[in-house]
């Protein structure tokens, strides 16, 4: 053998060293990173949750149950409200909507969100930056649910904020 073949007789056995590790690597990656994804990425009704939330900002978080809930039944559901990233004071609101029923879980909320005309929980005092507050600790099916048991469901909240100082002005029922 010449001294040029052992260079390429070289250079193969390299290549092909890495390549072979690289598709592990790759391969492996891509199962772990599927395996987090499907684990972590699906919230249930019934977990407990803390949006975090900017100043002059919505928030959505989206929560998916099934339809095996009976009619009038308690859920144990905390939805805590995180302003620990700010030094803003800030009025808050949440919204729920049920997507694929009829009928809207109620909330047991906190004594400090009021349930106004025009279907948000406002928060009756100043969310102060660095705080948590919590929204609600139960949710309950109402009795004339028209969930399917076997039917996935879906529940968005929505957490808007906006500036104590324009909130009145901007938000009619703040």
């Amino acid at each position: 053998m010449t001294k040029r073949e052992i260079g390429f007789l070289f250079a193969i056995i390299v290549l092909t060293i890495l390549l072979i590790t690289s598709v592990i690597l790759g391969v492996t990656g891509y199962f772990s990173s599927a395996t987090y994804l499907i684990s972590n990425s699906e919230l249930k009704v019934g977990d407990n949750i803390s949006v975090g939330v900017r100043e002059n900002q919505t928030s959505v978080l989206s929560l998916t149950f099934d339809g095996s809930y009976l009619p009038g039944e308690t859920i144990p559901q905390i939805i805590q409200i995180n302003s620990e990233d700010m030094n803003s004071n800030l009025k808050v609101r949440v919204k729920a909507e049920v997507f694929g029923s009829s009928s809207n879980f109620d909330f047991v909320t906190t004594s400090h969100f009021e349930k106004a005309e025009d279907g948000y929980y406002y928060y009756d005092e100043t969310l102060q930056g660095g705080n948590k507050i919590t929204f609600c600790n139960y949710i309950t099916n109402p009795e004339e649910g028209d969930l399917i048991s076997n039917e996935k469901y879906i529940l968005t909240i929505v957490v808007e904020t906006l500036d104590s100082d324009y909130a009145e002005t901007i938000w009619k029922s703040a």
